[in-house]
């Protein structure tokens, strides 16, 4: 990437020069009013798009409810122009502290038509911004094209291969290659030096012991570092398709059908179901995650950035947070910052240089002696930054 300073708020203003010199008015125009220059971080990170809509039709897929086609476009946005979108977002800062990166929202990013946007995007991310990405497929690629991978995306690149179901697959994802040839893909991206985890999303309801376990050994033979499990989103139409192929989920979950008229419903299934493929997956020597953003950050550990943690501050909530996870976030980010120097960060997000700053453990307490003109900004910014709480106390 290219580094002019190590402060992430000072860069991203000098980033965007750069790239504002390189594309002409128009182009920038585009990029500015583009989704990805105002869409906010959700979980797993801000979702890069390569392409709009997906033609395996998924039973579970919620895009389509979203309006999505079920054709794939490659995204409009020059690899270069999605830079200067992110640069324009102001919820966005550069640098692997950050945001993280999620490609796979509402495209499959691998299919043969998207995957040279995605490597488009990867590079010139690498190449301006350095911030951490990660990349959820269902699709099987070549060597060639892991190759383009590797030299594009590095090997601290976070690719998470969906596995759902072994024995329901046929009914639930029928457009989608099979899923053991995904699991062979596993296979070669470990050979290459990526760290693929199985990413069982959604995790639905009903799954039986038997195929828990094989799930497990497959991951585990294929050479995955581990599984993350998922939340399952529900529509209507959603609830309608799973019951026509012979998942009622209504059966085994508290579903209120009537918020579902009205949109969607994300349903993390807890309990059994859970526990049983987090006690397999660590008996056999794999981690065990809740969330996508934690393979991220695991990513990053396992190619030597050892003081990485998750920007979502999900090590501060016990149902989320997996103990037995290698990166333990929550024992990183106590005590002061020492990243960069908070200091002048602060200074730089906040405008101003008449604060006090007292950290309580996960908590930063910055003193004011003015308001801010936009303290949800400034406070979402410094706690991604910082990976720490943010309250202000206005004296």
């Amino acid at each position: 990437m290219i580094t002019l300073t190590n402060n992430p708020v000072q860069l991203k203003r000098e980033l965007l020069k750069v790239v504002q010199k390189e594309l002409k008015d128009e182009e920038l125009k585009v990029a500015k009013s583009d989704w990805h220059s105002r869409r906010k971080p959700i979980g797993c990170g801000l979702t890069i798009h390569p392409g709009i809509g997906c033609p395996m039709q998924c039973s579970y897929c919620y895009i389509y409810d979203m309006g999505f086609s079920g054709r794939a476009t490659p995204y409009s946005l020059s690899g270069l122009q999605l830079v200067a979108a992110l640069l324009f977002n102001k919820y966005f800062y550069p640098t692997r502290w950050g945001t993280y990166l999620a490609f796979g929202s509402v495209t499959e990013p691998f299919l043969p038509n998207i995957l040279p946007k995605t490597l488009e995007y990867l590079k010139a991310i690498v190449e301006y911004l350095g911030n951490p990405c990660q990349v959820s497929t269902k699709m099987v690629i070549n060597d060639e094209n892991v190759d383009e991978l590797a030299r594009v995306g590095g090997s601290k690149l976070s690719i998470l291969v969906t596995v759902t179901s072994l024995s329901q697959y046929v009914y639930l994802e029928r457009r989608a290659p099979h899923p053991l040839k995904r699991l062979e893909l596993v296979s070669k991206l470990r050979r290459k030096g990526f760290k693929p985890f199985i990413f069982i999303r959604p995790l639905l309801p009903g799954l039986r012991a038997e195929e828990v376990d094989e799930i497990v050994e497959q991951a585990k033979a294929s050479g995955a570092y581990g599984i993350v499990v998922g939340n399952l989103r529900l529509s209507p139409n959603i609830v309608k398709r799973l019951i026509s192929e012979g998942i009622d989920v209504t059966k085994y979950l508290r579903v209120d059908l009537g918020k579902l008229k009205s949109g969607f419903v994300d349903v993390r299934v807890d309990g059994d179901t859970q526990t049983l493929i987090r006690e397999r997956a660590l008996s056999k020597g794999l981690i065990f995650l809740r969330r996508a953003c934690c393979a991220n950050t695991v990513s990053q550990l396992l190619s030597g950035y050892n003081d990485v943690a998750c920007p979502s501050l999900c090590f501060l909530n016990e149902k989320v947070c997996e103990k037995s996870c290698p990166s333990q976030c929550k024992v990183k980010a106590g005590g002061e910052p020492k990243q960069f120097n908070f200091h002048e960060v602060i200074r730089e997000v906040l405008g101003f240089d008449e604060y006090e700053v007292e950290v309580e453990g996960h908590t930063m307490y910055i003193k004011l002696k003015k308001p801010l003109r936009d303290e949800k900004s400034a406070s979402f910014a410094l706690s991604y930054l910082f990976r720490r709480r943010i309250r202000f106390i206005y004296e």
